[in-house]
């Protein structure tokens, strides 16, 4: 009876006293300053103030965002309910909001949004939040739109999801409508949705080029310009994912639509993919980071096609012994008279010498096209210079770069010791031609 009666103390104690164990560890996760980047955009999260009770506590604090030319801050309320492996916490945007940093069309979106979210703040740190917005409608006018008649954003009721922790980000984001007008023209996506997981780069940092995998669609997206419909896609579903090491990076991009409309021509089952294997990483990264640099820089055109060229040029040689490789491919159109079949295979072979000294050697590139000749009659009537094209086809076809099968035009590249053929016929001096045009005199 003894024992029976100091389990019972004991456990009495351990209940009395966890709630305020679960509020020390959940104040002290979001007391930790939280500092984060993702692609270009830095975020600053800190605590100002912070009550709390045994099973509930209050706290306010500020998000700071920088980035793509903003920096502003949102002040942020909290209400957190203590429970037994974490806290639940209500998020509002603060009324002590100061919005004198916001740009106005920011404001006007936040004042009609009414963000909120419901999260749960586990005792190891990890946030997850569910995040729900109203309809949305901004106008906001400078002297372009004013011209143009301005411009106006429209978004639906909106529900998306947060989950941060050391291991992964998960952000997405649905919502039934979203327009943009701008002067007589307007975009239209019915049932967006958008989703991406984000995993930490090989750094331990959600940084430049981390690991992710991303997805988004639309029923519907629809371009108009004056009444008139200019272009349209219906199920639209794009994917994309990245891996990577301290060394190499693996990209993958696939694209797919029921139909696409332009004008007069009409494409069903668009299926697009292109992936990025056994990139170098450091490279890659050099490459960004150049970027950046140039767009500092004051550099007229010829000289920074220069610099650009060199910086591929080493880039290239650092990256051919990891032996990368870009693949593609396109696929529109199931009737064969109307079909369009294009394979990309390009890579690189050998060494550091051999790309520096014979680069078109280094060059592994395989090319298939095949179009149905319905087809190309209808895009050589859209094009509007159907003697240019008719001109075009018949010196391919007497050339042998175009082969005629069936109603079928086909054509295949590929390049062999560094020598160019096409249907298997050695063209090596039009690339030459074409390398010596493209470098504007650098040769």
């Amino acid at each position: 009876m003894r024992k029976i009666l100091i389990l019972c103390l004991l456990l009495v104690l351990a209940a009395a006293a966890w709630p305020i164990y679960v509020g020390v560890q959940v104040e002290t996760a979001l007391r930790d300053t939280r500092l984060g980047q993702l692609g270009d955009f830095r975020f600053h999260h800190t605590v100002t103030d912070y009550n709390r009770e045994n099973y509930r506590a209050r706290a306010s604090t500020v998000l700071n965002v920088v980035g793509d030319g903003m920096d502003f801050e949102l002040n942020l309320d909290h209400r957190i309910r203590h429970r037994l492996l974490g806290a639940a916490v209500d998020t509002r945007l603060s009324s002590r909001q100061n919005s004198a940093d916001l740009p106005p069309q920011w404001r006007a979106a936040l004042a009609q949004a009414q963000p909120r979210a419901d999260s749960w703040v586990g005792l190891g740190g990890g946030v997850s939040s569910r995040l729900s917005t109203r309809p949305v409608q901004v106008v906001w006018t400078d002297a372009g739109a004013q011209n143009q008649g301005g411009r106006l954003l429209e978004v639906g009721t909106g529900q998306g999801g947060l989950s941060l922790s050391r291991e992964r980000l998960v952000l997405s984001f649905d919502t039934e409508i979203l327009r943009l007008y701008s002067g007589g023209t307007s975009l239209l996506l019915d049932d967006f949705h958008y989703g991406v997981l984000v995993h930490p780069g090989p750094e331990g940092l959600y940084g430049r080029l981390p690991d992710y995998d991303l997805g988004l669609g639309a029923g519907r997206l629809s371009l108009h310009r004056d009444g008139r419909e200019l272009f349209g896609v219906d199920s639209l579903q794009m994917s994309a994912w990245q891996n990577s090491t301290l060394r190499q990076i693996d990209s993958l991009l696939r694209l797919r639509a029921k139909e696409v409309r332009s004008a007069d021509l009409e494409l069903e089952g668009l299926d697009l993919h292109l992936s990025a294997l056994r990139w170098h990483r450091p490279t890659v990264m050099g490459f960004v980071q150049a970027r950046e640099s140039m767009a500092a820089m004051e550099l007229d055109a010829q000289a920074r096609a220069g610099l650009i060229l060199g910086i591929v040029l080493d880039g290239l040689q650092q990256m051919i012994a990891h032996d990368p490789r870009l693949q593609g491919g396109i696929s529109v159109n199931s009737d064969p008279e109307k079909r369009l079949r294009v394979h990309l295979d390009l890579g690189l072979l050998g060494d550091a010498e051999r790309i520096a000294t014979r680069p078109l050697e280094a060059l592994d590139f395989d090319l298939d096209v095949e179009m149905g000749m319905a087809l190309f009659e209808e895009l050589d009537t859209l094009a509007g210079a159907s003697e240019v094209l008719r001109t075009w086809l018949e010196l391919g076809i007497t050339d042998g770069w175009i082969e005629v099968r069936d109603s079928e035009l086909r054509s295949r590249l590929r390049m062999d010791e560094g020598r160019l053929l096409i249907n298997e016929r050695d063209q090596t001096i039009l690339l030459l031609a074409l390398v010596f045009a493209l470098g504007q005199g650098m040769f």
